[in-house]
């Protein structure tokens, strides 16, 4: 239970806030959401395309935001861009609010200070919508809202897959009821969407559209990169190198179960974790295995790392801020078709990402390894 929940606000959340909003009135009084955003188009095609989706035109989003493309949408791009911004910066707020409600004033600084770099860019994306609603799933249950906690966050991996990653907290956190609740909810919603869109809608989301190439920002898409130079190509909307081999994804889906498995097994000796650190740890195992790692996708992060700064994880916290840096510089020089200062950022990022999980797992592998005698 926090102990700063007093309803006053510290300069640095109001100072926070104030950037966010002037952000959000920038970016639609500049209209720079339409021309800066590569999800938009994409967005306002599927919302345009006639006939069921998933069957009469793949997508690769989940249904969560496939139901946000289709109540957001317009025909026109600057009313469809203002939707996106005003929800994305909503969101941005409600997950503070989540936070600051379940852990007190200081986290949520926190995550309003990680995420500043990011409103580079964020504002013209979906992934602050699902990052709110588990953040939000993780403060009921922390808060004893155990049944609407689980429902929660069955809600937020059917927007957006990546939070699965996250439900085995619930375990560790002794939350049953919680846990049964998220699983059970995300099944039924599962077998419902394979019985409309039938069992190839599940597959276009898993392989963004069945892409074959990886992506040039994953952690193995980028060594792809540098080790042959190219060539670089836009494939389902993202640019991508290389051709992903058939066992690759089996190679890289087995490397996350067992970091996952390690991840929360060692977490279940420390649940007060769990919500925090073990969970920055699981996301950022997920980010160093797929072969999609797209800028958006460090936000991501930014909740988990909050949550770890109360129980002392600083070093972990600060790579996450790394990361966030490391994105919003990308986002400025980015140029898929060049190499140097592009490839060098992503590697660092990459290298950042790859750090949390190693963080997490390395002193407790220690602590369990027997010492040696003397």
């Amino acid at each position: 239970m926090p102990e700063d929940v007093a309803p006053r606000a510290d300069p640095l959340t109001i100072g926070s806030i104030v950037v966010r909003v002037s952000v959000l009135f920038l970016t639609i009084h500049q209209g720079l959401v339409g021309s800066l955003s590569d999800d938009l188009p994409r967005f306002q095609q599927i919302f345009l395309s006639p006939g069921t989706p998933y069957r009469a035109f793949p997508v690769e989003y989940a249904p969560g935001e496939l139901i946000f493309i289709r109540l957001a949408g317009s025909s026109s791009m600057a009313t469809f861009a203002t939707r996106v911004a005003v929800v994305a910066f909503l969101a941005d707020l409600a997950a503070w609010a989540a936070i600051r409600w379940a852990w007190g004033r200081a986290p949520a600084a926190t995550y309003l200070l990680l995420g500043t770099p990011l409103l580079l860019f964020v504002y013209q994306r979906f992934d602050l919508v699902p990052v709110a609603i588990a953040a939000w799933a993780t403060a009921l249950v922390v808060r004893d809202r155990e049944r609407a906690g689980g429902v929660a966050f069955a809600v937020a991996i059917l927007t957006k897959l990546w939070p699965i990653v996250i439900i085995p907290m619930l375990l560790v956190q002794r939350r049953r009821k919680a846990f049964v609740y998220a699983v059970a909810t995300t099944v039924l919603a599962l077998v419902v969407w394979v019985w409309v869109s039938g069992l190839d809608a599940l597959r276009q989301v898993v392989t963004f559209r069945h892409a074959t190439g990886w992506g040039i920002e994953s952690v193995v898409g980028s060594v792809v990169w540098i080790a042959t130079g190219g060539p670089v190509r836009l494939e389902q909307g993202t640019p991508r190198v290389g051709d992903v081999p058939v066992w690759a994804p089996v190679l890289l889906g087995c490397l996350l179960l067992v970091l996952l498995a390690a991840i929360w097994i060692l977490a279940n000796n420390r649940p007060a974790d769990s919500p925090g650190a073990a969970a920055l740890a699981a996301v950022g195992a997920l980010l160093a295995c797929t072969p999609l790692f797209s800028l958006q996708y460090a936000a991501w992060l930014l909740p988990w790392a909050a949550i770890a700064s109360t129980n002392g994880h600083k070093a972990m916290v600060r790579v996450v801020g790394i990361v966030t840096v490391l994105t919003a510089a990308l986002f400025i020089v980015y140029d898929p078709g060049r190499s140097g200062w592009s490839q060098l950022l992503v590697v660092a990022r990459n290298l950042a990402v790859v750090a949390l999980p190693v963080m997490w797992l390395a002193p407790r592998v220690r602590e369990r390894l027997p010492m040696p005698s003397r």
